[in-house]
Order: C-alpha cells, then sequence, then structure tokens
C-alpha cells in the first residue's frame, strides 16, 4: 500500500537546538516538546516563540502539563492547558498535540471537545493516549473524527509501531482519509518508509527520523 505523496516527516523534539537541526536534516514538521523522558510535555514560553520565529516548516506543541502515563488532568490542569493553547494560537503555531483519557481509560469527550473547541483553527492532533484507550478501536477513532481531531499518533497499540503495522494499516482503511494517521513509536530514518509503503500512512513521526539530533 504505496503512499500516493510524498512522505511528511514529523520530528519530535526537546528543544530548539534540536528543532532546528531537525528543520535542517530534511524535517516537515516539528513536534515540539519538553521532557521527552517522561513522554513529553508542554515546552516553554520562549522555547515555542524562538521556533516559531526562527523555524520556517509547521511547529505542533505539545500540551501536556504533567508526565503522568494515565493521561488524567484535574481542572486546573485542564485550565493550564486551555491556556497553553491560547499561547500557541499568539504565537501563531501550527497546532497543538494532546490527548485525555478518563478513568476507564476512555477518550475524555467532554475535556477534549473543550480543548478542540479553544485550539482551532489551529490542528489539533491526539497523541499516543490513544493507544491506551479500551474497546474498539474503530469506534475510539470514529470518535475522534466527530470531535474535530485532525491527526491521530499511533504506534498500533503495540510495543512499537513495527510490530504494530497491522493495525497501523487497519486504521488508514478505516479513516478513509476523514483524520490522518501518523505512525510512531521506533520509527526512524532506517524503517520509516518500509512502514509507510506497508501500512499507507502519509505521515511518520519520531526523535530519529531525519537521523540522530543529539550526539551520541
Amino acid at each position: 500500500m504505496k503512499p500516493d505523496k510524498p512522505l511528511l516527516l514529523e520530528a519530535c523534539v526537546n528543544s530548539f537546538i534540536e528543532a532546528k537541526k531537525a528543520q535542517d536534516k530534511g524535517a516537515n514538521r516539528i513536534e515540539l516538546c519538553d521532557n521527552l523522558a517522561e513522554g513529553g510535555t508542554t515546552p516553554s514560553y520562549g522555547t515555542i516563540e524562538m521556533c516559531m520565529k526562527k523555524l520556517s516548516i509547521p511547529v505542533s506543541v505539545m500540551i501536556r502539563p504533567n508526565g503522568s502515563a494515565n493521561f488524567r488532568y484535574t481542572p486546573e490542569e485542564v485550565d493550564i492547558m486551555l491556556t497553553d493553547i491560547d499561547i500557541c494560537k499568539a504565537l501563531k503555531a501550527d497546532g497543538v498535540v494532546f490527548g485525555v483519557l478518563d478513568d476507564k481509560y476512555d477518550i475524555d469527550v467532554d475535556i477534549v471537545k473543550k480543548l478542540v473547541e479553544r485550539t482551532k483553527p489551529l490542528k489539533v492532533t491526539f497523541h499516543m493516549a490513544f493507544d491506551q484507550v479500551k474497546g474498539d478501536k474503530r469506534l475510539v477513532l470514529e470518535s475522534l473524527i466527530e470531535l474535530g481531531i485532525d491527526r491521530v499518533l499511533t504506534k498500533g497499540f503495540e510495543k512499537n509501531a513495527i510490530e504494530g503495522k497491522e493495525n497501523i494499516r487497519k486504521l488508514v482503511e478505516w479513516a478513509k482519509e476523514r483524520i490522518a494517521i501518523i505512525a510512531g513509536g521506533g520509527v526512524t530514518s532506517e524503517n520509516y518508509r518500509e512502514l509507510a509503503e506497508y501500512t499507507g500512512v502519509k505521515e511518520v513521526h519520531g526523535t530519529k527520523i531525519v537521523g540522530p539530533l543529539t550526539p551520541t
């Protein structure tokens, strides 16, 4: 299943320096985070501002006030997320990235709806919290479409996207281009082409999607 247009390479970065290096190495879009060791949290105002001033490619900003693995947030944290979204809009980011689950590991529809409404017209990516949702993944995908989510980042419910490639392929088929499926999780400059050809994704994501960004 070959993609019918050039692949979009989204580099997941931990700083302005990494974002600039990723752009120089051929990335098409940046997912801007802090604290990648915890899966990524919201970067500072200054980091977002510098990226918007100095980069020429789109920047999507992680909106995640803590590194909790359950993707549940207090009312105060939701208010923080709304404020951070306002900052991203004011700085003219291309989009934001978030994911919110309830205590049953379903999508927290009320909070996600509120965040999406606050974000528009910027693009919205629902991050890998998607992979932790219980229940019928096809129905979950339909729910994200109805909520106005533009993109969903997934490793296909497995340890990484290579192991989850069958599920990613199904998601692409189910999506029918109503929502972009981004393959991430163990996706690198060395394996993304084969993965995209097999699954049909048009966007791929990773910290090494254009090669290493930090000294090894």
